[in-house]
C-alpha cells in the first residue's frame, strides 16, 4: 500500500496542471489588471487561488498561458515567489487578435512550455469549491485510462442556475407556473480537464495557428475525443463550481471569499 501510494504521489508531482489565465474579462467593465488577477480577498487573485487549488492536492508543476496584460502575471509570479516553490513555465500568446484557447495550447506547446505528459487543464475564474476535486480528477481519470483507454477526462455539474425566470403555459397561454432562476438538470462543463499525452498529438494535428479565426479548444479537442469515444467524465454537484463570468458573479464570489468561515477552512495560502 505504501508504494502504491509513493507512485500515485510521484504521478500527481509530474503530472501538468496547465493553466489558461489570459482572459481580458470584457464582460467586466473597465478594469486595469488581467482577470486573473482580481482579488477575492486582499492580497489573495483569482492565481493564487487556482495554484494553491492544486498544490494543496500535492501538484507541482505548472504551465501559465498568458496572454492579456501578461507582464503584471509575471510580476505577481515572481513577487510571490512560486517559482521557487514549483516548476513553473510560461507561455505568452503572440497577439489577442484572431487567436483563442486553441491556438493557445498549440502555441505553448510548440514553444516547449506544455511537455508530453499527461496534463490538467484548467481556468482560474472558474472557482472550484471541493479542496479533492483535483485527486477526484486524476483518480477517476487514471480509472478510465485504465479500463477504456480514455485519453480525456471533462468535469460536469449535474445542475445549473438558469439565469432567467421559466414559466410553463397551458393551450390557451394561461401561465400555470412561474419559477425564478431554476436549477436546470443538464451536465455542464465546469473548464476542468485531464488528459493523456495523446492528446497533445491531436492539438498538433488539429489546429492551424495560422488560420485567420479564433480557434477554441472546445470547438475541436473536445468533440473529436468524444467521436472517437475517448472522453469520459467526472460528474460534481452544482454548487462545486462558480464561474466569474460578470460583475455579478464576481460580487457573489467577493462574499463567499471574505466570510471568515471560507477563509479559515479553505482558504490557506501555506501550500
Amino acid at each position: 500500500m505504501v508504494e502504491i501510494l509513493e507512485n500515485l504521489k510521484k504521478e500527481v508531482e509530474k503530472t501538468q496542471v496547465v493553466i489558461l489565465a489570459g482572459g481580458s474579462a470584457k464582460r467586466m467593465g473597465k478594469i486595469d489588471k488581467p482577470k486573473a488577477l482580481l482579488e477575492l480577498r486582499e492580497g489573495w487573485t483569482l492565481l493564487d487561488n487556482e495554484l494553491d487549488f492544486f498544490a494543496k492536492c500535492g501538484f507541482k508543476n505548472f504551465v501559465l498561458v498568458l496572454g492579456h496584460m501578461h507582464e503584471q502575471i509575471e510580476e505577481h509570479v515572481e513577487k510571490m515567489g512560486y517559482k521557487k516553490r514549483f516548476s513553473v513555465e510560461i507561455s505568452v500568446d503572440p497577439t489577442t487578435e484572431n487567436w483563442g484557447k486553441g491556438k493557445a495550447l498549440k502555441y505553448a506547446l510548440d514553444q516547449g512550455k506544455i511537455k508530453k505528459e499527461r496534463f490538467i487543464i484548467s481556468f482560474p475564474d472558474d472557482l472550484k469549491f471541493d479542496s479533492l476535486l483535483p485527486l477526484k480528477l486524476f483518480l477517476q481519470h487514471l480509472s478510465f485510462v485504465n479500463k477504456y483507454g480514455s485519453l480525456g477526462t471533462i468535469t460536469l455539474v449535474n445542475g445549473i442556475e438558469f439565469p432567467f425566470g421559466v414559466a410553463k403555459l397551458n393551450g390557451e397561454g394561461k401561465v400555470i407556473s412561474f419559477v425564478e432562476k431554476p436549477l436546470v438538470d443538464t451536465l455542464t462543463n465546469i473548464g476542468l480537464y485531464m488528459f493523456e499525452k495523446e492528446v497533445l498529438d491531436l492539438i498538433r494535428e488539429e489546429i492551424e495557428i495560422t488560420l485567420p479565426k479564433p480557434i477554441e479548444f472546445e470547438d475541436v479537442i473536445i468533440p473529436r475525443l468524444a467521436s472517437q469515444g475517448k472522453l469520459y467524465s467526472l460528474v460534481v454537484p452544482p454548487d462545486v463550481w462558480l464561474p466569474i463570468n460578470d460583475m455579478k458573479s464576481y460580487e457573489k464570489a467577493l462574499k463567499i471569499f471574505r466570510s471568515e468561515k471560507h477563509e479559515a477552512s479553505n482558504l490557506s495560502s501555506k501550500f
